[in-house]
């Protein structure tokens, strides 16, 4: 079987999937030390088996962790969620309180001046 490299893979990480020793696909491939494989490079699989998953106990691991992960994300939204709740009610209150202010508040309204009156003529501005 062949395999094409690809970013982030390994000699490790490619004889661990598909249950080779590094040993071997370095010898069926003749890679010399210090055995450098690089992006888009074919190697030859010795063994004509399927890729192996990942071992039952990191898959756990990992289930937990992302379960630890979205129950802390929904505390957090539940939190923040009363937190808004709190906050439009709060909001509302002081709405309510406003208009019965606005209506117990009456605005003077200016008393209409009268314009100045004409003086006497020959008489001076006070100054």
């Amino acid at each position: 079987m062949n395999y094409v490299v690809r970013s982030g893979d390994t000699l490790n990480s490619i004889a661990s999937r598909f249950g080779v020793p590094v040993q071997e696909l370095i010898r069926v491939n003749n890679i010399a030390y210090p055995y450098y494989i690089y992006v888009g490079q074919n190697l030859f699989i010795p063994v004509a088996t399927t890729p192996t998953p990942a071992p039952a106990g990191e898959v756990n691991r990992r289930l937990d962790r992302l379960e630890r992960r979205v129950d802390a994300l929904r505390d957090d939204y539940t939190r923040l969620s009363d937190r808004v709740d709190r906050l439009e009610s709060r909001v509302t209150r002081l709405e309510t309180r406003v208009t019965r202010l606005e209506r117990l508040v009456i605005v003077p309204t200016p008393a209409p001046t009268q314009p100045p009156r004409p003086r006497p003529p020959g008489t001076t501005p006070p100054r």
